[in-house]
């Protein structure tokens, strides 16, 4: 059964940063939201911390103001959002070896990352001809949706993406390239191997397309669709709203939300193998 509560607000938010005890920060954390009735993921390694929560505002308040009461998180960028009702269903503070997979341990990006664009900037940027703009999520989230004239890499998992420079991208590594995410943090890693990859000219979108979504006008917009998320809201639209998509009953890959009440949600793969089988 899903939690519910009179007013829900979902906090996104990462940054890379060394921890030199994750533990300590794991134990605080897990207090401070159990006690709070906060739902949510909250990973933890010695590169930094990654988050998306959900609780009542003023408890979502508390947590962000301990964060950045904390010298190494006193500049945290914080995407906010609405819900009807918790998308999460628990409360996990894990202890990761990454705050987001790759499989690079060189790929530091509290060392180097690409050039920040703000999304008052990106639309200029990613309409440059001569700017390659890459979706460095993956083949289903850039299905659901994605900026106009963006390239899907087609990886089924972050840790692709390093082939996927080396396989297609190293035969012209001066060219400009702009990267957009959910949130902004697999840019950073994408971003900061592509520079050791000796990519100079990166730029990667602040906040993520989150952010972009919160702050630029739908009239003004080069994002086409809905924005996936890893909770049960499955996709955004402009203003950070929860979308029209759900998770086929068959494959769990979003699909379009069906217009007929009682409607089982299944994607066309799902429901032409299930006719065949009949």
């Amino acid at each position: 059964m899903k939690a519910t509560c009179v007013t829900v607000k979902v906090a996104a938010f990462y940054k890379f940063v060394e921890i030199d005890e994750p533990e300590t920060l794991q134990a605080s954390l897990r207090e401070l939201c159990a006690a709070r009735g906060i739902l949510g993921t909250i990973l933890v390694a010695s590169e930094g911390i990654n988050s998306t929560v959900s609780g009542a505002e003023s408890d979502i308040d508390a947590l962000i103001e301990a964060l950045v009461a904390d010298a190494r998180f006193s500049d945290l960028i914080v995407k906010y959002s609405q819900a009807s009702a918790h998308p999460f269903q628990r409360l996990k503070v894990k202890i990761k070896k990454e705050i987001v997979t790759f499989g690079v341990p060189d790929a530091r990006p509290s060392v180097a990352t690409g050039t920040f664009v703000e999304p008052d900037a990106w639309n200029a940027l990613i309409a440059d001809p001569d700017v390659l703009v890459i979706d460095t999520r993956n083949d289903y989230e850039f299905q659901v949706g994605t900026f106009e004239g963006a390239h899907n890499p087609e990886t089924r998992a972050f840790n692709e993406f390093p082939d996927y420079v080396k396989r297609a991208l190293s035969d012209d590594p001066k060219r400009k390239i702009a990267m957009f995410c959910t949130g902004g943090i697999r840019c950073e890693k994408a971003s900061a191997f592509m520079l050791r990859e000796g990519f100079p000219n990166v730029y990667q979108l602040n906040g993520g397309i989150l952010r972009y979504l919160e702050q630029v006008a739908p009239e003004e917009s080069l994002w086409r669709g809905e924005c996936f998320v890893f909770d049960e809201r499955v996709a955004l639209e402009h203003g950070v709203r929860e979308g029209h998509h759900t998770l086929c009953s068959e494959c769990g890959f979003p699909i379009k939300r069906p217009d007929g009440a009682g409607e089982t949600a299944v994607c066309d793969g799902c429901r032409e193998t299930m006719v065949n089988a009949d």
